[in-house]
């Protein structure tokens, strides 16, 4: 399966609980079991006593309760569940879990109790997913962004090459059975030409001839692939031309109001500013809706792509 084992850290926040309906929806479609992280700050591990310790075993009690609660949790309905109390510091925590247990997505809700700070997100999530090399999913608060509803409309950039496919397949996957309109989308990228002066006429025309030739072979390009797995799904192409391929992903989503966005990043720096840093740092903290971003080598099984014949 794409998603065996996802990992949904919470804090008990209302904010982190936004990311609940998503985990028990794609676990459910994927067959993934979730494991359910509660992280505790300070405790015994810290040599506290007295009062202090009673406070922080207190903490522990209902962090247990609420852990076992969740269970029973409808949003949850369906799924193969654990659930992991361990204390220390919560970034550090998420992330040695998932380097441990062989995660391969971890849902996680943009403010936590911390709430907004320096960060282009909270704090603990900006430290998870930049310290990992996993699929990751974003949710930032607001009304609709639980995903209770649904996915009714999936934006999927896609940078022209078989590398970055993962997330039109996923994409497809999450709408299946729903009446989901599926956007696959590409951003020609201006052509660089540094010059001192003005460029001439002939430069001008040449780099209006490159442009074309990269519309038309992505064109051709998302038209095959939306033959190949639209024959049970409503997807539509869209072609754009900027200098930068992020911020132009992030006007996108503005225009086209997705409730769900699934991009595939890569790991280099490539110039086609589709790397991992670049996607965190930048078109995440410009959209404000949930995001999957697929990294790292992950297989397409047949049931899967099975959904789009």
């Amino acid at each position: 399966m794409v998603f065996s084992r996802i990992l949904l850290p919470l804090d008990g926040s209302v904010h982190a609980e936004y990311a609940i309906s998503h985990a028990g929806r794609i676990a459910r479609l994927f067959g993934s079991r979730v494991t359910l992280l509660r992280v505790l700050g300070g405790g015994a591990a810290n040599g506290r006593t007295g009062s202090e310790s009673i406070d922080w075993r207190l903490r522990r009690v209902e962090a247990e309760r609420y852990l076992s609660a969740l269970q029973e949790d409808q949003r949850l309905a369906g799924v193969d569940i654990e659930v992991v109390l361990t204390e220390g510091r919560p970034a550090d925590r998420i992330a040695d879990h998932i380097r441990r247990n062989d995660i391969s997505l971890v849902i996680m809700s943009s403010w936590g109790a911390g709430e907004e700070n320096e960060f282009p997100h909270g704090g603990t999530a900006f430290k998870v997913l930049s310290s990992t090399r996993i699929s990751y999913l974003v949710v930032n608060d607001g009304p609709g962004t639980d995903g209770s509803g649904g996915y009714k409309r999936i934006l999927v950039p896609l940078h022209g090459s078989h590398t970055y496919e993962a997330a039109a397949y996923v994409a497809v996957a999450l709408g299946a059975g729903q009446d989901t309109d599926i956007l696959f989308c590409h951003v020609v990228s201006e052509p660089v030409m540094p010059r001192r002066r003005p460029l001439t006429a002939s430069e001008i025309s040449l780099k209006e001839q490159l442009i074309e030739c990269n519309r038309r072979v992505a064109g051709s390009y998302l038209e095959e692939l939306r033959d190949q797995l639209g024959k049970q799904h409503r997807i539509r192409i869209r072609l754009e031309v900027a200098g930068d391929p992020v911020a132009c992903i992030a006007e996108l989503c503005r225009q086209e109001t997705p409730d769900l966005m699934v991009l595939t990043a890569s790991r280099g720096n490539e110039l086609s500013g589709w790397t991992s840093g670049s996607i965190l740092q930048t078109l995440l903290s410009s959209t404000h809706l949930p995001t999957m971003v697929i990294q790292g080598n992950i297989e397409i099984p047949g049931d899967v792509a099975g959904v789009t014949q």
